[in-house]
């Protein structure tokens, strides 16, 4: 848990220090006047930004250079400091010259809570993706080095597929992206379908909040794999070759998963009102709590970025009810919470 925060040229904060509770921190002002700052800086330590800002876009306007210091109750320090002349990033521990990866393992994992959030079932299911791959990036610190490498091997399978459809280089080159595609997706699928067996056990707690009112939930994952994973991908590959080849695409795999939420076998995407769709959102969010803490065996620290402004007091309720016992940092326009840490800026 955090203590306290230091910030000097951190977006609007030249030289700024806050003092934190160990459960709910509230902070409070007039929007555009740098509440998601604090939130920003509070992310970065645990090296998963809220916004994904450019470190140069941190800077405040007359510096080239940030620090961002954070004290725990455990009396650990550690920073993040930035120079956007040379682009030099220096993490410390304890005032000693560190990696960002050792900084990662020093810090409680975030779970950010945002508007956009709410709105996940309705957009773009690559929301839901980063949602998913958000979770296990979280969670397992060897993810991000198998997503990256997915990435690239999917990148290269594009390029090749290009390549030929150019009748630049033979078709036979493609074997060889092929198997590594192979191979990595397994590795993929094995940390998805780890969560998504989690979330299929556990969905049915959305139940509670609609006071028996649905009998059934369901946790869908849509995928193209049905039995064995390596199989599936690789007979999918041969027999949709000569396509993938005329779009230069690789149209299968994680990259184009979704999931839905079924209430009573009926979607949430297609057919919940917003209180049914916000409602497992939220649950969703919960979950993604416990499965962090489940596997990490520590408690995250939760992000709650403008979101109780856009929800009713039920949902709202919900959110400070149900997690008394994390640290919560929430930024507000409003001043109506007794009892607790209220920061004004």
């Amino acid at each position: 848990m955090i203590k306290k925060l230091k910030l000097k040229n951190f977006r609007n904060f030249e030289n700024s220090e806050f003092l934190f509770w160990k459960q709910k921190n509230f902070i409070i002002w007039e929007n555009w006047k740098g509440k998601t700052n604090i939130l920003e800086a509070l992310s970065l330590l645990s090296t998963q930004s809220l916004n994904n800002i450019d470190f140069n876009d941190l800077v405040g306007f007359h510096s080239d250079t940030f620090f961002i210091e954070a004290e725990k109750y455990n009396w650990d320090i550690m920073s993040i400091s930035y120079n956007k002349t040379d682009s030099k990033k220096i993490y410390t521990f304890n005032k000693k010259k560190t990696l960002k990866s050792k900084i990662k393992t020093k810090i409680n994992k975030t779970v950010i809570f945002t508007p956009i959030t709410m709105n996940m079932m309705y957009l773009s299911p690559s929301l839901r993706r980063d949602f998913l791959d958000q979770i296990l990036l979280n969670t397992f610190d060897l993810y991000s080095k198998v997503l990256k490498e997915y990435k690239n091997i999917l990148k290269s399978r594009n390029k090749t597929l290009k390549a030929i459809s150019e009748w630049k280089i033979n078709i036979k080159e493609l074997d060889f992206w092929d198997e590594k595609y192979i191979y990595i997706c397994e590795i993929v699928y094995n940390y998805r379908f780890w969560l998504k067996s989690f979330l299929e056990k556990n969905i049915s707690q959305i139940k509670k909040y609609f006071w028996d009112k649905i009998n059934k939930v369901d946790f869908i994952y849509k995928s193209k794999i049905k039995n064995n994973i390596k199989n599936d991908i690789k007979n999918y590959l041969i027999e949709n070759r000569q396509r993938d080849i005329i779009l230069s695409k690789t149209n299968i795999w994680p990259h184009i998963d979704d999931f839905d939420i079924l209430l009573d076998w009926k979607s949430i995407i297609n057919f919940a009102s917003r209180w049914e769709t916000k409602s497992s959102i939220i649950e969703l969010k919960f979950l993604e709590i416990n499965f962090i803490e489940e596997h990490t065996k520590q408690k995250p620290i939760l992000l709650i970025d403008d979101l109780l402004s856009e929800i009713d007091e039920k949902h709202k309720n919900m959110i400070l009810n149900e997690l008394n016992w994390y640290q919560i940092f929430i930024t507000s326009i409003r001043d109506q919470y007794e009892n607790e840490n209220i920061i004004f800026l």
